[in-house]
């Protein structure tokens, strides 16, 4: 039933909602809904129970005066006072809303669901959530003198009273009055120190919070209108403290005095709901009378005015000055002691450069270093922040070996060498408050980075994101105007290091989406030219034609696109052709859009320049960047020669000279494997295919993801599949541990590392139906060049030796799409072709070949692709074909705005601003999905198509210029489906091993900032129905976490006792000890290297990821699901993690083909060293073998060493020749040993 109120006072929809309720919990009602029309004195309550509903009305429904006379003169009385309003209630005459009911019995699931779990956990009564503040404080602790204790020095305050509020996920404190607030999430807080005496909260924060300003305070010629109605905007610093810019980026520390008279119950809040770990410590407070913010901004001023001139600090490499400066930006060191940090390290390397030794500092001590420096809590003493203490532990750090990564070492100042691929970069990211400097990291370069080569650490990537990391929210409420503002005077002033200053220079079209640009400072080349950024861009090429700003962006953008390898052409004498593309009859499509061609002999010139794992693939499909052109290039056997050939007009973006080197971006090694997604699942499901297909699928994937933690065969093939530590075998170790009766699961990292990757699959599986097809496949589009193909035709051939992925049919009918697709024709049906043996098409691999026949061009049907490095999806699974197919899309060609001049930095800057404030693509995708799922026609309904075309819109936004205005999306329904729902939060210890937590109800938790709370409903469509058909924290607990350790039993005892007792029973001369020194040496490499890693791929450079994530190679999102930022972090981390796994594997076993390596004697001396290496990676810090320099509390390095200890026994007894000294005899558990020359198998592989 639904109650309609009238002659409402003006209250808004969150206060209705606390006025009514103690009116309804007195009627015992607990199930029902409020929604008041915004503006107007009118609102409904809906009630789930309808009785509930009548004895609302019965006891607050208007009533008629039971005096006499006509009913017509009659005037009905208010039973019901809201806000000391009578206000009318009636039972509404509208129908009710089959998703509004579907929501409501949804809320109610959900809310007898929490209830139980709440009477299990038999919580306390409520503490106060909010207080008063009586003044603000920021500053640091620092120890005043040497020997001293810790004291907070304020740097500015404000004695305004200010309301507080504890809520689920932050600390807010604000001030109506004054209209400004301060928001601390409890995740940046590093130390929660609570003064009972004087009743003080000091926060020791890692990075700043959130400030905000009352719009009302604000004059309207500032600010328009609409930023009028959204009632915040988010600032740089908090107005009310005086002085607050000159600190606010290093003063993490900020003080409130609390006035509330029930102290203890707040701080018991606090430990109660388990939100901050909390510290009862008096703090000290030095008083400074001066100025606000300036004690701070003056020791800044002589920190950079040493630090910005040449001349002050002559023989201290750059590197050193960007890390020490780097030191001080981030708040590790106060800029006092970056002062004496630069003068002690300038002594130092003056010093060594007098005897002609080594430096005693180099990029990799020197980053080593953060993580050694404590935050300014209770508890740290005052030598662990002391200079002389610091630049003790940089050189001690000198003496642990680095792993080599491949190359030469890149200047004094490293001791990593890396690949020829990659190259040192700094990096700098640019937050509301403040400026970070991070590196130098490794890198794939670019062609930038390649033809400066010995230039790099002029080159700058420049990072724009919020405090954590994260792209700025987008909340229709607060404005984020002055934080763009702030980002575009950045680019504009450009970024002083030390003595040289940073301006922008590009970005790839990649990195515009991740918000990321590249500067870079003047620089003489090794002709001793002046390189600047317009010398750099007109190196590149000529760009004075193109006038549309994003455009010009792009093309110059090309520069910047990784290329991690690349191809002399000009050196090997590979010549380039100009071909004519291949168009329809009227010349309106072009077929053969940014595809071109290769011989075969340039082709396998091209292999010698790939990996060798690339290599041994012979991909015949190559993604390239050469001189302006940019597309594919595929492999056509009729061409003679060392060739390759470029069609102009659609590959060829500008006019460049550089033509030496041909840079690669991607081959076509191997077929990729399909996976479904939740809008090409809802366009199947409009198009007619079978939902039972969709569920049967993912019911496959449950049933193999429930078996992972149980069948060790399925674990080691999913471990396998999914690319987890392949280098150092990981997925067939935890095999050969179950064929000697050893179970993985009781050793925590083990049993971590698969859990983690398990949860991953999981989560993906459930809240964005990412599904497997064993009868599909994704691969590179290319064109036939030979005309076989007729039209709606194609060609597709892959390596047929891949996992999961079935054979192809000769002939019939397949499905092709890519992503993303939003439009119903976004998903073609077409018809399978063979061309015959002797075609070149034959000699093709792992791509999908369309024709060159008909009106249009496949590609573009399918959400506008092209063959210039798109990747298309390809299902031959009769049981998905529809019943149906919809024509595609065609979208009119939208003409930029030009300039009348030619496009300058300025006109790039503001275009990239521009583009951060309107790119709504996620937004466009999410509210599709919603309307898709709402509306009865789904995709074909008029607000989806007008979706998919303005998703069309905003994708070619990186190129036009021209943004999506978010107030021509269609307006969204009250409810979204409950697919949508977020996702489940975890927690995360300290060995990497995670917990499912309860999710957040946010009804009571309002912030203030009148975010619109999503309400949801159950879906009766396939993704709904998917959604609940995995129920993550059933399996999770039953299925994923049901194995019991065995207590007292430790699997590393075992381990380490096979090789001892195989060389005993064998008397067999090998003997570890001989190694340790070497062993303890690999052990700190990789430890150190993991440590870096670690710490490298956090979004807080202060809080480090999990060993457990670096060893699986991806990041895991605590608080749902994992943003763009990670995803594209995670595929780098997988790369670094198995570049260095390989090398440490690399130097326990030696180098594979080496002379004499089938010598018994060499065999054993690497025996020796794997044995070695398992035993000291078993050992503890303590244990007095290792050297004082490693990087302790690391697990994973005993893995790696038994992995390779196993595989090294095996290679060594198969060795033993029959009448030799040694005779392998004998055996131990799950070992069968030999004699007399027969192989002795380990169960290893």
């Amino acid at each position: 039933m639904e109650v309609f109120l009238t002659k409402l006072p003006p209250i808004n929809e969150d206060q209705l909602k606390k006025e009514l309720k103690p009116h309804l919990e007195a009627l015992g009602i607990s199930e029902y809904y409020c929604s008041k029309a915004r503006g107007k004195n009118i609102a409904w309550v809906t009630f789930i129970d309808a009785s509930d509903g009548s004895k609302f009305l019965q006891r607050h429904g208007e009533s008629l005066p039971s005096n006499g006379g006509s009913a017509f003169f009659r005037t009905s009385s208010c039973r019901l006072l809201i806000a000391n309003s009578p206000v009318s209630a009636k039972k509404s005459s509208r129908q009710l809303d089959e998703k509004f009911l579907s929501h409501l019995k949804l809320e109610q699931k959900r809310r007898a669901e929490k209830a139980k779990k709440a009477d299990r956990k038999n919580q306390p009564a409520t503490d106060p959530s909010s207080f008063t503040v009586s003044s603000v404080a920021c500053g640091k602790n620092i120890f005043v003198q040497k020997d001293s204790q810790l004291s907070f020095v304020s740097q500015t305050s404000t004695s305004t009273s200010c309301s507080a509020k504890i809520t689920r996920r932050a600390l807010i404190v604000g001030s109506h009055t004054d209209g400004f607030r301060i928001d601390t999430p409890y995740n940046i807080i590093q130390d929660f120190i609570v003064a009972r005496q004087c009743q003080k909260i000091t926060l020791v924060l890692a990075e700043a919070p959130k400030f905000y300003e009352s719009v009302r305070n604000l004059t309207v010629d500032a600010y328009a209108e609409p930023i009028y109605r959204r009632g915040w905007v988010r600032e740089t610093h908090c107005s009310k403290l005086p002085g607050h810019t000159r600190c606010v980026a290093q003063c993490l520390v900020y003080q409130f005095q609390v006035v509330d008279q029930d102290f203890e119950r707040l701080v018991r809040r606090w430990k109660t709901q388990n939100y901050v770990s909390i510290t009862r410590y008096d703090l000290l407070a030095e008083l400074y009378t001066g100025i606000p913010g300036d004690f701070y901004s003056s020791w800044m001023k002589a920190f950079e005015s040493k630090l910005f001139d040449p001349r002050r600090h002559r023989g201290l490499p750059f590197p050193f000055l960007f890390q020490v400066q780097g030191l001080v930006w981030n708040n590790y060191l106060h800029p006092s002691d970056g002062h004496r940090m630069l003068k002690g390290m300038i002594k130092a390397i003056r010093v060594c450069r007098e005897k002609g030794a080594d430096l005693p500092f180099s990029v990799e001590s020197m980053k080593r270093l953060r993580q050694r420096i404590p935050y300014p809590c209770p508890g740290i003493e005052p030598e662990e922040l002391d200079v002389s203490g610091l630049l003790g532990i940089i050189s001690d750090d000198e003496k642990i070996p680095y792993v080599s990564k491949g190359g030469t070492p890149q200047g004094e100042c490293y001791r990593t060498s890396l690949p020829p691929d990659q190259a040192w970069v700094m990096r700098a990211i640019v937050t509301p408050t403040r400026i970070l400097l991070d590196g130098p990291d490794p890198e794939s370069k670019n062609q930038i980075l390649r033809k400066y080569s010995h230039h790099a650490e002029y080159f700058l990537r420049c990072s724009f994101c919020d405090e954590d990391g994260q792209d700025l929210a987008f909340n229709p409420n607060v404005s984020n105007d002055r934080i763009y503002d702030r980002y575009k005077e950045v680019m504009r002033a450009g970024i002083q290091i030390a003595d040289r200053r940073y301006m922008f220079l590009g970005f790839s079209h990649s990195s515009l989406r991740a918000h990321s640009v590249w500067f870079m400072a003047p620089f003489l080349d090794d002709k001793l030219g002046l390189q600047s950024c317009g010398s750099v861009i007109r190196g590149l090429g000529d760009f004075d034609a193109i006038r549309v700003p994003a455009k010009c962006a792009a093309r110059i953008g090309q520069a910047f696109s990784e290329t991690p390898f690349s191809v002399p052409v000009s050196s090997l004498g590979i010549g380039s052709y100009s071909i004519p593309d291949v168009k329809s009859k009227d010349g309106s499509r072009v077929f053969s859009d940014g595809v071109g061609t290769i011989s075969a002999e340039a082709m396998e010139l091209f292999w010698d320049y790939l990996p060798a794992q690339l290599k041994s693939t012979a991909p015949t499909c190559f993604q390239i960047r050469w001189a302006g052109a940019k597309g594919m290039l595929a492999l056509d056997s009729r061409l003679k020669g060392k060739i390759f050939c470029i069609r102009d007009e659609s590959m060829r973006k500008f006019i460049s000279s550089d033509v030496a080197e041909m840079g690669i971006c991607d081959t076509s090694s191997r077929p990729l494997r399909l996976w479904l997604n939740r809008p090409m699942i809802k366009i199947l499901e409009d198009m007619g295919t079978n939902p039972e297909w969709f569920l049967e699928l993912q019911k496959k994937e449950l049933e193999n993801l429930r078996a992972v933690t149980v069948d060790i065969a399925k674990t080691s093939a999913f471990l396998r599949q999914q690319s987890i530590a392949t280098p150092m075998g990981f997925p067939s170790f935890l095999k050969h541990l179950s064929g000697i009766d050893i179970d993985y699961r009781d050793d925590d990292l083990m049993r971590a590392v698969v859990e983690n990757v398990v949860l991953r699959e999981l989560r993906l599986l459930k809240h964005k139906a990412r599904i497997p097809v064993n009868k599909g496949v994704t691969l590179f589009g290319i064109m036939d060049e030979t005309g076989f193909l007729k039209e709606n035709e194609v060609y597709v051939t892959f390596d047929n030796s891949q996992e999961k992925i079935s054979r192809l049919p000769r002939e019939g009918r397949v499905l092709v799409t890519r992503s993303p697709a939003l439009h119903p024709g976004d998903i073609q049906l077409v018809q399978l072709a063979s061309p015959p043996e002797d075609s070149p098409l034959q000699d093709l691999q792992n791509c999908i070949v369309f024709s060159q026949h008909g009106d249009r061009d496949l590609p573009s049907k399918l959400s506008g692709g092209d063959l210039d490095g798109d990747l298309y999806n390809v299902i031959w699974d009769s049981e998905a074909m529809p019943k149906r197919t919809f024509g595609p899309a065609d979208y009119p060609r939208v003409a930029a705005p030009t300039l009348d001049r030619p496009v300058t930095s300025r006109d790039i800057i503001d275009f990239f601003i521009n583009f951060m404030k309107t790119d709504i693509l996620g937004l466009i995708a999410t509210r599709h999905l919603t309307m898709a799922d709402y509306n009865a026609e789904g995709t074909m309904s008029p607000e989806c198509l007008s979706l998919a075309a303005l998703h069309s819109t905003a994708v070619d936004s990186s190129k036009t210029g021209i943004p999506v205005d978010n107030r021509s999306l269609p307006k969204a329904p009250k409810f979204r489906p409950d697919f949508l729902s977020p996702v489940t939060p975890l927690k995360v210890y300290d060995i990497g091993q995670v917990e499912l937590n309860e999710e957040d109800d946010d009804d009571d938790d309002d912030d203030g900032m009148g975010v619109f709370k999503h309400r949801y409903y159950e879906s009766k469509k396939i993704l709904g129905r998917l959604y609940r058909s995995v129920d993550e924290k059933k399996i999770w607990a039953e299925d994923v976490k049901r194995h019991d350790k065995v207590e007292g039993g430790d699997i590393w005892e075992g381990l380490l006792s096979i090789p001892k007792t195989l060389v005993w029973k064998n008397n067999l001369d090998v003997d570890y000890k001989r190694q340790s020194d070497k062993a303890w040496e690999i052990r700190n490499m990789y430890e150190s290297s993991v440590s870096d890693l670690m710490y490298q791929f956090s979004e807080n450079p202060r809080r480090p990821i999990s060993e457990v994530e670096v060893f699986c190679g991806f990041i895991l999102e605590r608080h749902g699901k994992q943003t763009r930022r990670q995803r594209d972090m995670s595929s780098k981390l997988h790369e670094e993690i198995d570049r260095t796994m390989s090398w440490i594997v690399k130097m326990m076993q030696g180098p594979e083909g080496d002379e004499g390596e089938d010598s018994v004697a060499r065999q054993k001396d690497v025996l020796e060293l794997c044995w070695a290496c398992l035993v000291v990676g078993c050992a503890e810090d303590n244990e007095g073998m290792k050297s004082e320099y490693t990087v302790g509390g690391l697990k994973s390095f005993k893995i790696l060493a038994a992995g390779c200890i196993f595989k090294q026994l095996e290679l060594f007894l198969s060795m033993i020749p029959q009448d030799g000294k040694e005779t392998a005899t004998g055996g131990f558990v799950g070992v069968r040993g030999g004699s007399g020359g027969k192989k002795v198998t380990l169960p290893l592989r």
